[in-house]
């Protein structure tokens, strides 16, 4: 065949292959609009009743609705029924469940703590049991998850589960039978005296307790003479706007502005304080960081503002897009943002993203902060995005709430040994595993208290833990005399959260915490 013949005959096969040699039938042109169908619920259909195999439409449905989102901003977001219920336990402040905090150990459940008072509590169950079988089917040495653990003991009130238990010293399994029942989340973690007239509230998460969380804890440390307070909300991913709205009030005189929202279907929405407010006088300061986020930033934002309060910490995250939630007939829902937050000064919060980059707009902080020179934050700013507080103090939008004061990034200033040691969960570790094996050895202190008051962590107990954190090939040789001090009183700490719960863990935690450490000046400074 002549050359040009065989270039014309490739040229012809090509064309062949693209068009199907003759296996793709004669289009047939059909005008969605005259079916009185979005092309979307033309094409779902034409593949739910034409394709050549069978297909899981809900699945493609999801796949497509989280494509098309994806391509708005980073919060409008489609989330399966499924999702959305986890979420929602941990936003309306209670689940059902048996009521304990636990680990997996070496594939066993181990209690931690069951919960005052709640189901387990009350059946017997005690710190350090293990349980080895859930209705009778064991459930330890079979790689289980956390996520193994919460589908077996997580249920219905009034249902009941048959847990059998190892107890240390106890030769025989235990069986015991636990009525499940609402098991309350607290999202203020701890609240309490620092000293004779400053308080400290730590705040979790805005879920539908928070205000009320927050309004009882500031009646009981002001009868416990506060007249000062540091707001802990470091690692606080927002939640609720009502709440956060509700927790400002508390500290705002009637008719000041909390935050505005504006949208453009929505307009612009106004929020004031009322006069309600149980902390409208007395200093405030709000430590907040990289994970700070939403309605953490909403309350930053407006005691900042208002110059009711000094910001101190680094600069928060910027989620300042106003979702609103649609739920679609499968339990499913639809997250659309419908507007943006701004501070009462005028800032938006949202910081710049990029779509179609979803992990870098989530965890460019961790980069941010690597690798700055001395650990701090600190950027220039354009003229346009100057803004001024109630009193003519200059503040800076772009993104987030920038402190009054910024603290640098304390994890880079420890030494390298006392890094890894947090790093790898050592020192909680071996406090767990010590505790657990002498647990009989603290019977003889009568409460929390007596524990504070009466134990010291003594330097052969300290020596044991380095010993175990060595046979994990960590170095300790480069640790100092400070960080020894503060590692003794970390492991007294852990020990005293497995003992007696969060309230003693942070009784002790609060003295070896950098951030509050640098802010209790503060208060002297402002007088």
């Amino acid at each position: 065949m002549e050359p040009k013949g065989r270039k014309l005959l490739i040229v012809l096969l090509v064309v062949l292959i693209i068009i199907g040699i003759g296996d793709l039938l004669m289009p047939k042109i059909i005008n969605v609009s005259d079916l009185g169908q979005s092309k979307l619920d033309y094409v779902v259909n034409l593949i739910n009743s034409q394709y050549v195999d069978d297909v899981n439409i809900d699945s493609l449905q999801d796949a497509a609705i989280r494509s098309f989102l994806e391509d708005l901003d980073p919060h409008s977001v489609y989330i399966t029924a499924e999702e959305i219920a986890k979420e929602n336990e941990q936003l309306r402040g209670n689940f059902d469940g048996i009521g304990v905090q636990f680990r997996i150990i070496e594939d066993t459940i181990v209690v931690v703590q069951p919960i005052a008072q709640g189901p387990s509590h009350k059946a017997g169950i005690m710190p350090g049991d293990r349980i080895i079988e859930v209705n009778d089917s064991v459930v330890c040495g079979k790689g289980i998850t956390n996520e193994d653990v919460f589908k077996l003991l997580k249920g219905k009130k009034g249902t009941k589960v048959k847990l059998g238990i190892k107890r240390h010293n106890i030769e025989k399994n235990l069986q015991f039978t636990v009525k499940r029942d609402a098991i309350p989340i607290y999202s203020v973690d701890y609240s309490g005296m620092i000293d004779s007239s400053i308080g400290y509230i730590k705040l979790s998460q805005f879920s539908a307790n928070s205000y009320q969380e927050v309004h009882e804890s500031l009646i009981k440390l002001k009868e416990q003479g506060m007249k000062q307070l540091i707001f802990d909300l470091r690692g606080n991913g927002g939640g609720y706007l009502d709440q956060a709205i509700s927790i400002v009030d508390e500290f705002l005189p009637k008719d000041d502005l909390i935050v505005f929202t504006k949208g453009r279907a929505k307009g612009r929405q106004d929020y004031f304080a009322t006069s309600k407010g149980e902390f409208e006088n007395g200093k405030v300061i709000v430590l907040i960081d990289e994970i700070s986020a939403s309605a953490a930033e909403i309350v930053s934002g407006a005691l900042q503002d208002n110059d009711r309060g000094l910001i101190i910490g680094r600069r928060t995250f910027g989620k300042g897009l106003v979702q609103e939630q649609k739920e679609l007939i499968d339990g499913s829902v639809v997250r659309l943002t419908v507007s943006r937050y701004y501070t009462p000064s005028g800032r938006c919060i949202q910081r710049p993203y990029t779509l179609g980059d979803t992990e870098k707009y989530y965890t460019d902080f961790i980069e941010r902060y690597a690798n700055m020179e001395n650990n701090t934050d600190t950027i220039s700013h354009a003229d346009s995005l100057k803004y001024k507080t109630k009193k003519g103090r200059t503040v800076y939008g772009g993104g987030g709430i920038e402190p009054d004061v910024e603290l640098s990034y304390n994890l880079y200033k420890k030494s390298e040994s006392y890094t890894n040691l947090l790093k790898k969960g050592l020192i909680y570790k071996y406090c767990f595993d010590f505790l657990d094996k002498h647990r009989e050895d603290f019977v003889k202190y009568k409460n929390g208290e007596d524990f504070l008051n009466r134990f010291e962590i003594s330097q052969s107990l300290y020596q044991q833990m380095i010993n175990f954190a060595q046979g994990q090939d960590v170095k300790v040789n480069t640790l100092t005399n400070d960080e020894i001090k503060e590692i003794k009183l970390l492991m007294k700490s852990y020990l005293a959260q497995n003992l007696y719960g969060e309230e003693y863990f942070y009784k002790i935690y609060l003295e070896i915490d950098e951030d509050i450490k640098k802010s209790l000046p503060y208060f002297q400074k402002n007088k």
